[in-house]
């Protein structure tokens, strides 16, 4: 298939593709999808989509088929478009360790290191790390930028409010007002403003856009 892609003088795509782990829950709700088979279907699919129209057919037929779409797999999707721009950059990995996150780039990258210097000169955040990486610091704020992720079919949202203020808007007492309720940390939400989503792939879309 490929020969005859060459053939025909069309433009034969990287099979190599981008590693992403920001350590997020990319879990299909087994509420939203109950048969196994089907989820591992959605995995595939999203992992597969190498540009972002094929993702919104997947969200589409998805909603098609089960309805509206669910926080986890919203989450999926965004992890595929981070990965789809990745790739597009050349970028090998993208790893987070908590509020830290690296981008290895491949030699072949497409990034202008000339760009990618002045780039990281305008970011606070951003660091180069020799031979080939970037580091980015989500402690540190960033210059604003609009989000590479834009809403999706199912809405934006804000995010969830804290355990006090659960219970204060609930409008009666219940059981359970222990200090392990209290100090319980906060569910990450990743497509929250701020989140590690949006911080990615605001840098990947701004990566893009110096190229």
């Amino acid at each position: 298939e490929q020969t005859v892609r060459e053939l025909k003088g069309e433009e034969i795509e990287d099979d190599i593709r981008a590693t992403v782990n920001l350590r997020v829950d990319l879990r299909i709700d087994e509420a939203y999808v109950s048969d196994m088979n089907q989820r591992l279907m959605l995995y595939r699919k999203v992992a597969a989509a190498r540009h972002e129209a094929e993702l919104d057919r997947v969200l589409e037929e998805a909603i098609d088929r089960y309805g509206p779409l669910p926080d986890s797999l919203l989450n999926l999707a965004d992890y595929g478009r981070i990965r789809v721009m990745a790739d597009r950059l050349g970028i090998d990995t993208i790893d987070r360790e908590g509020r830290i996150v690296v981008l290895k780039f491949r030699p072949q990258a497409k990034a202008d290191p000339v760009r990618l210097v002045a780039l990281v000169r305008q970011r606070p955040e951003l660091t180069l790390v020799p031979p080939a990486a970037l580091k980015m610091d989500m402690t540190r704020p960033s210059s604003p930028q609009p989000s590479a992720l834009s809403p999706r079919k199912g809405g934006s949202r804000s995010p969830a409010p804290s355990w006090w203020t659960a219970r204060a808007r609930a409008g009666e007492v219940k059981p359970g007002f222990t200090k392990a309720d209290i100090l319980r940390k906060a569910r990450e939400d990743p497509r929250a403003p701020g989140g590690v989503f949006e911080r990615v792939g605001g840098l990947l879309s701004d990566l893009l856009d110096q190229g």
